[in-house]
């Protein structure tokens, strides 16, 4: 899948002034200055875990939620609280579980079965609730589901906590928490289903033990990363917090059997380790197994139930590859990939599972897609993953007339459709697609940084990086450019040979990469000159640690743009020149081009030398008077001059 880098030059007095203020290197400091933020805010993102948390009270209903379960605690009424399947909704249930037990409630907890249930509230489970629950809350899920709230509040008070969007109407019910309702000042609209649930034992907890509502803050992180929501704000506090105080005997055991190190988790850890396996077991069996792990006090349970997860991955993994071959081949099979849209389905597909293989479709075709299964009745369950610049909600609200119901965030959804209308729905969500975005949108894009050499990249410069964490969505991993180098060795390694490994040298130095699923590139590197974005990183090899370039894409040079040493010969032309013209510090362009190219050990385009001097201008080292055809040198610069500084050489970079 080709990509686009997006790289412009920094702004280096910035940088310094950046530095100095927030402690940090001119590098980090760009990275801050390179995503909008202001100093302040700045500062403040460094230290999100000194910032206060928001009041709850500025969520609506919050007030009318918590008496109504200081009355349900008060009166020992039974509290059922209603779940999700996925990591976020078993998080949300673990965290509002605990709390309410801390606080002496009477509470039980549900979470629907994936296959017979599906996302959400259902009046069939709401009778299983009849003369038993009197108060009824919900995690994760809830805010689009008024006639099953109806339903309910015959029977029990019902609570609605939830993150996603509300429909038309918002439910009848005690009390509707949502930070996505129009009528909410909330200041952070991007909260996880269990950062509400944490909003909610926040204020369950006020005036009684003001520091007890901490106590979950892992469990919350894991939930927040989880679900992939924007790892600022307070997000980001939630995280950072809930990372460096990882308590939960279940928890703990997941990490220990991951072959991880308490100690060392990062978002990315949850994302691709712990995240999927507590996902696997609500995605093929029941997600009550998942908040098991994670409430039991006993570490031989814990320990029993964190390898179950682990098996559950496997078999998961398996289901998900032969899935995503089939899709795959579906697409292909049928062109879908040449349209805006993909929409496939099958019979056969595990309905836990249509999610993953979405994305992975999306990873490989870079379209809107959505993944259905249909059952033997012809009732279809879909899950939709989008790409930037196009909201999978308001397409699916475009064609709302052909699905029995549809739901979810502008880049993953979920909805049901019948058999009969999926030929037709696949139309027009097409066409849709087609309307909505550009040709460039088809293009994943690449956020660069900045240009490094591979000397900047030391131990010291990743630990300044590393404040910068939790990465993820809204935070990504920074992302460098190494440019123009040629391998000393390379070759695939891995299962399948699927990786890359190779070494490079520059100034008398050799350096390591790694590129993760990228080894079909290990023989088109060969004896060429080629550009890499990467990660920094450290990596631990018999006891010793090393600086590894983690590659996340690259592209050959194509000879199209002047090397960064094509540029440096024509400025020491230039030096050269100068001497010879004492009475004026002006030269005919023409005469330039021609005396160059005679000077030039090899042959060079009058295209590509104007595109040089063009890059020198831009850097200060002469300047160009257009109409009169002519350069002229200024003084000779005292500092280093950066081509990377050029807007005109970084171009090079986005169009190989």
């Amino acid at each position: 899948m080709k990509k686009k880098w997006d790289i412009t030059p920094p702004d280096k007095h910035k940088q310094l002034i950046w530095a100095e203020k927030l402690n940090l290197s001119p590098i980090t400091a760009g990275i801050l200055i390179k995503r909008g933020w202001t100093l302040d805010d700045a500062a403040a993102f460094l230290d999100a875990e000194q910032q206060d948390f928001y009041d709850p009270l500025y969520l609506p209903n919050m007030q009318a939620a918590v008496a109504r379960i200081r009355a349900a605690i008060h009166k020992e009424e039974l509290i059922t609280i209603f779940g999700d399947y996925d990591v976020d909704g078993i998080t949300a249930t673990v965290v509002l579980y605990k709390t309410l037990q801390s606080l002496g409630a009477n509470v039980e907890y549900y979470l629907p079965d994936r296959q017979r249930e599906g996302y959400g509230i259902h009046k069939e489970s709401i009778t299983k609730f009849i003369d038993k629950t009197k108060l009824l809350i919900t995690v994760d899920c809830g805010i689009r589901s008024s006639a099953e709230t109806e339903y309910a509040s015959n029977y029990m008070d019902v609570i609605i906590t939830d993150h996603h969007l509300p429909g038309q109407q918002l439910p009848e019910a005690v009390a509707v928490i949502d930070p996505k309702r129009e009528d909410c000042d909330y200041p952070d609209k991007n909260l996880a289903g269990v950062g509400v649930a944490f909003k909610l034992c926040q204020a369950l907890w006020r005036n009684i033990k003001n520091e007890e509502f901490t106590k979950y803050l892992d469990i919350v992180a894991l939930g927040t990363v989880a679900d992939i929501v924007p790892l600022l704000n307070e997000n980001r506090k939630f995280v950072k917090m809930g990372l460096s105080s990882i308590n939960n005997i279940g928890l703990l055991a997941l990490i220990n059997l991951c072959g991880l190190q308490k100690n060392e988790i990062t978002a990315a850890h949850i994302g691709f380790v712990l995240g999927p396996r507590l996902n696997a077991v609500g995605r093929l069996k029941h997600a009550s197994i998942g908040v098991k792990l994670l409430l039991t006090e006993d570490k031989d349970e814990a320990a029993e139930l964190a390898q179950f997860l682990d098996e559950e991955n496997k078999i998961r993994q398996q289901l998900v590859e032969s899935t995503f071959q089939e899709a795959s081949k579906i697409v292909q099979d049928n062109d879908y990939d040449k349209s805006a849209a993909l929409v496939v389905a099958a019979e056969n597909w595990h309905p836990g599972i249509i999610g993953i293989v979405a994305s992975q479709l999306v990873e490989k075709f870079y379209r809107p897609t959505i993944v259905i299964s249909f059952d033997k009745e012809g009732l279809g369950k879909g899950s939709c993953r989008s790409i930037k610049n196009f909201d999978i909600c308001d397409a699916l609200a475009d064609s709302d007339d052909l699905l029995v119901a549809f739901g979810g965030h502008s880049m993953a959804a979920g909805l049901t459709i019948k058999r009969a209308d999926l030929n037709l729905f696949r139309e027009k969500f097409t066409q849709y697609a087609q309307r909505t975005l550009s040709t460039e949108d088809f293009y994943p894009l690449l956020n660069v940084e900045t240009v490094l050499q591979p000397e900047d990249v030391t131990k010291k410069l990743i630990t300044d990086i590393s404040r910068l964490e939790p990465f993820g969505m809204g935070n990504p991993a920074p992302l460098f450019l190494c440019s123009e180098v040629k391998t000393n060795s390379i070759k695939k390694i891995g299962k399948d040979a699927a990786h890359l490994r190779f070494t490079f040298s520059v100034k008398n130095k050799t350096y390591a990469a790694i590129g993760w699923r990228m080894g079909e590139y290990a023989d088109k590197l060969q004896n060429e000159l080629f550009h890499f974005v990467f990660r920094p990183g450290i990596n631990v090899w018999n006891g010793k640690e090393y600086i590894q370039f983690e590659v996340k894409d690259i592209k050959i040079d194509e000879g199209d743009y002047p090397t960064h040493d094509e540029v440096g010969y024509l400025y020491l032309f230039l030096k050269k020149m100068m001497p010879l013209n004492k009475n004026t510090s002006k030269q005919n362009i023409i005469d330039v081009i021609r005396q160059y190219g005679q000077f030039c050990q090899k042959p060079i385009t009058k295209q590509k030398i104007m595109y040089c001097l063009k890059v020198l201008s831009e850097i200060g080292i002469i300047k160009i008077n257009e109409k009169e055809n002519e350069i002229e040198f200024l003084p000779l610069p005292k500092e280093k001059k950066d081509i990377n500084a050029s807007k005109t050489f970084l171009q090079k970079y986005r169009n190989n």
